[in-house]
């Protein structure tokens, strides 16, 4: 057999040239070069290195809510004025005895201090207060962090830290952010409770005590803190005198925070069944994983609690090294159960309440720590995976509070008419939201506190209360002609008086299109022409652009201001010009 060779033709395929990056070996140099990159790069990314990045992620949260404070406005809420008066003497120095009294059965005495503190050091800023409580919030962050097992690598515990920012920063507690003197109870108490825990893993008992003093101090959830020592106790198997001694505290506290309670009944209407109280408990625990459906929290509080009946029956999480989780999760599950037993009375629904979102994250955080340590154990290189599930668990649980956000910056919207009314001497006309006008305005007044104290404006860009405009240069506003009124036009829908003011409800617009004179601001003018109140405009009217088409959605306003037959209510537009609306309601009629 022969066999022939066939040569191949030169002129058949060419020899490549050379890139112009390439000199004969440019090609594998390059090959080379782009693998020292890749394995530099692996060098440098070591898990340590990876999980730094993963926990820049935890900043997002807080930044979220510091913008949200800054638009919250600087009048304070609720129990912050009577807390207030309490604190104050006639002539504007500190009462100390007041500290002692419980705010809506709660016991408030270092809130009380930071409430002090806000009034005489930032005029009682509610936005300054606010930061204070991101930095508090922080703080409890950074201490879950401290606790975290060394048996998770460092990216798995990034991933919990990212996961618990987003939890304990979630718009769903936004609450305790922009009504500051919330937030100042709930969060100061369970920061005090994380380190109490902390110090008592460590084993430094008395320490931890005397944190938890600090902590019912601050709030009445922290009562719960009490039990938790003592099952950390019993886990560490210390002494029974270590064990005994923070319920004997506990309950010492109990007794005195008893006889110092008013004996005042807050709640609705009696509820005394076992349905009704376990309704509200777990709706409580469940409250971060629902926008606003009771059902489905009850439905993930009860598995929350399946979980940890579960994780009990585990070696792994029964883990030495996990038992402050353990305890935080006890403390979180006890304030539950004291909550919905004081507020079972008010209503199916009221589990949902923003600020108990702060003790949901607190039975949460556990949960997610020792389900991570336990799918670590079993499932070895997972840390990169459980540090995406705890992220995304976080984020979901930020988002979902997203419509629970929307009515808070509502409110925070019509909030001003209260400063409005304490302003003009109106506050009685605003009912509880405010302590009668005899008792807060002259604490006000020798305080010099907002908005009592001329930093006060109306934000009409020069007209303020007491001032007077001429209402020659004002023309009426006429009623809406069409479905979409393309020129200015408003109507009052309601007077509600209300003592030495009345309640004023109506809206008003420029008219549609782009460049058109919008509204800047209401007021409430005697036949004078004098400013005798005002009002908040920009409000959400869903109802009115219904039935108007194409308005903007923020053509409410509500105004306070006493009515005669000779009041105008004057709206005044970005231009400086005004309109005015007879202050009785117009005619609701289609035209």
């Amino acid at each position: 057999m022969t066999s022939t060779v066939l040569k191949k033709d030169p002129e058949a395929d060419p020899p490549r040239e050379p890139g112009a990056d390439e000199d004969g070996e440019g090609s594998s140099r390059l090959d080379r070069r782009a693998d020292a990159m890749v394995t530099a790069l692996r060098g440098w990314l070591t898990d340590r290195r990876i999980a730094r990045l993963v926990e820049l992620l935890a900043l997002i949260p807080p930044i979220a809510i510091v913008l949200e404070v800054s638009r919250s406005g600087k009048l304070q809420w609720l129990d912050y004025w009577y807390v207030l008066i309490r604190l104050t003497h006639p002539d504007g120095s500190f009462h100390l005895g007041g500290i002692f009294t419980p705010q809506n059965e709660h016991p408030l005495v270092i809130p009380s201090l930071l409430y002090w503190a806000d009034a005489k050091l930032a005029d009682g800023d509610n936005r300054v207060l606010g930061y204070a409580v991101v930095v508090i919030a922080a703080a409890t962050v950074l201490l879950m962090r401290a606790a975290l097992p060394k048996t998770l690598p460092p990216v798995a515990r990034a991933g919990l830290v990212v996961g618990a920012s987003a939890l304990v920063f979630s718009l769903q507690g936004l609450h305790m952010f922009v009504r500051s003197m919330s937030g100042s109870a709930w969060l100061t108490a369970n920061l005090f409770v994380v380190a109490a825990l902390l110090l008592a893993a460590r084993r430094k008992w008395p320490a931890a005590w005397a944190v938890g003093f600090l902590a019912t101090a601050s709030y009445g959830t922290a009562f719960a803190l009490w039990p938790a020592l003592a099952l950390f106790a019993a886990l560490h198997k210390e002494r029974w005198r270590t064990r005994l001694i923070p319920l004997g505290i506990g309950g010492v506290l109990i007794g005195i925070w008893y006889i110092l309670k008013p004996h005042v009944w807050v709640g609705g209407a009696p509820a005394n069944d076992i349905g009704s109280l376990l309704f509200t408990f777990l709706t409580v625990v469940g409250k971060m994983w629902t926008a606003d459906n009771a059902g489905w929290a009850v439905t993930a509080g009860a598995l929350m609690l399946v979980l940890y009946a579960v994780l009990t029956t585990n070696k792994t999480a029964r883990d030495p090294s996990l038992r402050f989780w353990w305890a935080l999760a006890t403390y979180g599950i006890l304030a539950c159960g004291m909550i919905a037993t004081a507020r079972v009375d008010f209503g199916v629904n009221f589990g949902l309440t923003s600020r108990y979102s702060s003790l949901a994250v607190i039975v949460s955080i556990p949960l997610l720590v020792l389900l991570s340590a336990v799918l670590y154990k079993g499932v070895r290189r997972n840390a990169q995976k459980i540090a995406i599930v705890v992220v995304a668990i976080g984020v979901v649980g930020f988002t979902l509070g997203l419509p629970t956000a929307a009515l808070l910056r509502n409110e925070i919207k019509a909030h001003p008419l209260e400063a409005i009314a304490m302003a003009a001497g109106y506050g009685d006309a605003l009912g509880p939201v405010l302590p009668t006008e005899a008792s807060l305005q002259p604490d006000l007044d020798v305080l010099a506190h907002y908005p009592r104290n001329g930093t006060f404006s109306l934000g009409c860009g020069g007209p303020e209360l007491g001032s007077t405009i001429d209402l020659a240069d004002a023309s009426e506003l006429p009623p809406p002609g069409t479905r979409s009124p393309k020129s200015p036009t408003g109507r009052i829908e309601a007077v509600e008086p209300a003592g030495e003011a009345d309640l004023i409800t109506g809206w008003a617009t420029g008219g549609l299109g782009e460049g058109v004179d919008q509204v800047r601001c209401t007021v409430v003018v005697d036949g004078d022409g004098k400013i005798v109140g005002a009002g908040v405009s920009h409000l959400t009217r869903p109802d009115v652009t219904a039935k108007l088409w194409d308005l903007p959605p923020d053509v409410g306003f509500r105004a306070i201001g006493p009515v005669t037959d000779e009041t105008r209510i004057v709206v005044i537009f970005e231009s400086g010009a005004m309109r005015w609306l007879p202050a009785q309601v117009s005619d609701t009629e289609d035209e």
